[in-house]
């Protein structure tokens, strides 16, 4: 019977716990510089290892081709590493550093020329630094700035014109067609960087315009149903004093506290309304429309408004309302009878729902306040009429809010007949 190897033995596993200590600190190390140089991490190996092997080639190399100093000079062994190392070991750097990497590379290039004394070498320089050239070229067009890119295509073909003319031209036209290449993938990389920059910022701005119009509904939402719910709160608790029997002076104080925490905090809604309302209004869905019509006027009735309307006429018009419409004139009705509540308490308001050559029309006209109302000095900034026109223009509509001769107010809202 065949036996297998346990790829977890003890010795395997030994032998990994030992290695552990080294490789760690150099994966750390190649993860760090990689994101550093906003390169993968096997691009920056790859690049270690072939820098390396340019290094290791062009050392030993560069005695058969080049020499700086005579054979038995004690300064030729040190000299030829650096100028070897110059020449290649920048194309690793030149994946932080472009510009200068591709300088130390061409300095290098230009300081061989001089010394080349093996003519049968067709070239200025050794082929790792040329590697090196053309590599160091390729990033700098791709990742440097344009000046930068001017600077070494122009630069790398000068060098090239310090070769042998038997090969001059044929490295022109090859470094031409190398810059050529690495321009149309700069381009092609700006473009699709610009393409993702572009979706980025259109998804932003959606989600911001989604932001703002979820503000908006909150905003009229909260002028329309919660504004005007304290404004009937502050309607009864001054009107109760004269429509009870029996209050006494304490009730009475009690209901004139009752109305100025509701007023304060009526105040301190619209603040906050100021703060979710921006400059654009869009439509709304909200379910509460037309059917509540009747029993909103009920409701203001109740406290303790002077409010009257036709019933024959008023639920044969809401009968003609869809479900959008019914939600505009509901909202317009509402603030009517706050703004009412609030400007004009005491007054008498006429309200009146007519169905007429295919048109809706509502109106609210309240006269001018009791002669012994007290009106507080508030100011909403005229946010209600604007979002109240907003709404009926939304539809289709006309509407209109302009003072009465008798000092009171009367808004017209028209929308089109639908049926229901």
């Amino acid at each position: 019977m065949r036996r297998t190897k346990n790829p977890a033995s003890p010795t395997r596993t030994s032998r990994m716990s030992r290695l552990t200590p080294v490789v760690r600190p150099v994966q750390s190390a190649v993860n760090r510089g990689a994101a550093h140089a906003g390169v993968p991490p096997l691009v920056l190996f790859l690049v270690v290892v072939f820098t390396a092997i340019l290094f290791a080639v062009a050392w030993p190399t560069y005695f058969v081709t080049h020499e700086f100093f005579t054979a038995t000079s004690p300064f030729r062994v040190a000299v030829v590493p650096l100028v070897a190392a110059a020449g290649t070991w920048p194309v690793l750097a030149s994946l932080w550093r472009p510009w200068s990497s591709w300088l130390t590379v061409a300095l290098a290039c230009l300081v061989s020329v001089p010394f080349r004394y093996n003519m049968d070498f067709a070239l200025g320089w050794p082929v790792p630094f040329h590697l090196a050239l053309a590599f160091t070229l390729a990033v700098v067009v791709l990742r440097g700035p344009r000046n930068a890119v001017a600077v070494a295509v122009v630069g790398t073909l000068a060098l090239m014109l310090t070769n042998p003319a038997e090969v001059i031209g044929g490295w022109i036209v090859g470094t031409a067609v190398w810059t050529v290449v690495f321009l149309l993938l700069r381009w092609l990389l700006a473009s699709r960087r610009d393409l993702r920059r572009e979706e980025t910022r259109t998804s932003e701005q959606s989600e911001m315009r989604v932001m703002a119009e979820e503000r908006n509904r909150l905003a009229r939402d909260l002028h329309d149903v919660v504004a005007h719910q304290m404004s009937m709160i502050v309607v009864q608790s001054q009107s109760a004093p004269y429509r009870l029997q029996g209050v006494t002076p304490a009730i009475h104080a009690e209901f004139d506290s009752l109305s100025d925490t509701a007023r304060e905090a009526l105040n301190q809604v619209r603040e906050l309304l100021g703060v979710l309302r921006s400059d654009a209004e869009t439509g709304d869905t909200t379910p509460v429309g037309a059917d509540q019509i009747g029993p909103t006027l009920q409701a203001a009735r109740r406290a303790g408004m002077d409010v009257s309307w036709p019933a024959q006429s008023l639920d044969l018009a809401v009968s003609s309302l869809d479900d959008t419409t019914g939600v505009v004139l509901h909202r317009v009705l509402q603030e009517c009878l706050s703004n009412a509540s609030r400007h004009a308490p005491g007054s008498r308001v006429l309200v009146d729902l007519t169905v007429e050559d295919g048109w809706v029309t509502l109106t609210v006209d309240n006269g001018p306040a009791a002669s012994d109302a007290i009106v507080p000095p508030e100011h909403s900034g005229g946010a209600g009429i604007q979002g109240m026109s907003a709404r009926v223009r939304a539809v289709g509509g006309s509407f209109t809010a302009l003072p009465a001769a008798d000092g009171g107010f009367t808004v017209t809202a028209g929308v089109p007949v639908t049926t229901r």
